[in-house]
């Protein structure tokens, strides 16, 4: 059986890897004097043209999303992003 420290030290381990993963998949990029968040994978434009601070802010929300998905807390996630969405289902996965 495993001891609190030995949960959250994984716990808190699994929050970083997927973290870093989150923000090495989204990046911002530019178009002209346009800033955008791109995902790497996918190849597609998330979110922009915005400021730079939008696009961080915009990268630092989905990891955090990520991360509740990873801690297998899905409904928390769908319910943050109906709030942001205006009470409309998700749209991003």
């Amino acid at each position: 059986m495993k001891t609190n420290e030995q949960i959250i030290q994984e716990v808190t381990a699994l929050m970083a890897d997927v973290w870093l993963a989150a923000c090495e998949q989204r990046v911002i990029g530019f178009a002209g004097s346009r800033n955008m968040v791109l995902d790497v994978r996918e190849r597609v434009v998330l979110f922009g043209p915005a400021s730079g601070d939008e696009c961080r802010q915009f990268i630092h929300r989905m990891a955090a999303l990520d991360v509740l998905r990873a801690l297998g807390t899905e409904r928390v996630a769908d319910a943050s992003l109906r709030v942001v969405n205006g009470g409309k289902a998700p749209m991003l996965s």
